[in-house]
């Protein structure tokens, strides 16, 4: 089975086309299940206003869908958060053929340049993206936590996607942040009961060791200790339009791994108010400060 995860933006008649709605809180969840794929759909529901709305829906796609309906700072913002964080494969879709050529000088130089703009009709575009095959990282396990909450008679339920390697039924992971060993109980993928889940899986884990109480969205579940850190000297590379980066120490947000973690940047160093676990090699930032206010990233 194919698992694929898509970020949309501004696509709410797509959605309507082509899924059916999941979770929601301030990110929203989809689903399209063929016989031989999966699609889970994640929209930023409170953005502009909340910007970890934005950055958490983008973390875990394999492709995008963007609807364009008007040019104004929220698209430029999207634009530059998936240049920076964003998956390379998308669509690019209008309400107004005749905005296509406003909207292209805006891509160029972008990943987003490298995307499909589209007239085909919803469903086509699901089963383009069904199609994809993306490389399914190998490794030790991970999974990455963005919902949970408690079961009557079946305790801890924590929602996410599998990063890498398999989970498995009765494995033991370490929870990041807590330094806990915790046990998988029973697997779900949409509503199905499974024994393992691979790489791209979104999955419903029955946890033992924890309660929801304890748990936080961006905890990684692992087979191996994720490196942690709560400083770190490092630049942020700017992206190309950050016209302006205020002088001084800067409060800054690690806005990436389905965390908005505050920390303090003096041009040179980062140090965070706790320590962040990183299980990638680079961090986007964010700042109500800078504009866009997704602003850079961190290569580590």
């Amino acid at each position: 089975m194919n698992s694929l995860t898509v970020f949309t933006y501004n696509a709410e008649e797509f959605l309507r086309e082509v899924s059916k709605k999941g979770t929601s809180s301030d990110i929203e969840f989809h689903e399209r299940k063929s016989d031989d794929s999966i699609l889970t759909f994640v929209s930023p529901m409170r953005y502009p206003e909340k910007i970890s709305s934005l950055t958490d829906s983008i973390y875990p796609a394999d492709a995008s869908v963007v609807n364009v309906s008007a040019l104004n700072r929220e698209l430029g913002e999207v634009i530059v958060a998936l240049d920076l964080m964003g998956p390379s494969a998308g669509y690019i879709t209008f309400q107004d053929a005749s905005m296509i050529d406003q909207v292209k000088p805006l891509l160029k130089g972008t990943r987003l340049e490298a995307y499909k703009i589209t007239e085909k009709q919803p469903v086509e575009i699901a089963d383009e993206i069904s199609a994809m095959k993306t490389a399914k990282p190998a490794g030790p396990t991970m999974v990455i936590i963005d919902h949970f909450f408690g079961v009557k008679s079946v305790g801890t339920v924590a929602l996410g996607f599998v990063l890498s390697g398999n989970v498995e039924k009765h494995q033991d992971l370490l929870l990041s942040y807590m330094d806990r060993k915790v046990q998988v109980r029973s697997i779900q993928m949409h509503d199905v009961d499974v024994d393992s889940a691979g790489p791209g899986a979104r999955v419903g884990l029955a946890l033992k060791g924890v309660d929801p109480e304890e748990l936080e969205r961006g905890m990684i579940l692992s087979e191996k200790e994720v490196n942690c850190s709560s400083s770190m000297e490092k630049r942020i590379d700017l992206h190309r339009s950050v016209k302006k980066f205020p002088d001084g120490q800067v409060e800054v947000f690690v806005s990436d791994y389905m965390r908005y973690q505050r920390g303090f940047y003096d041009g040179k160093s980062l140090i965070m108010d706790k320590r962040i676990c990183i299980p990638g090699k680079s961090m986007v930032m964010s700042s109500p400060a800078v504009v866009p206010r997704v602003f850079g990233k961190i290569n580590l």
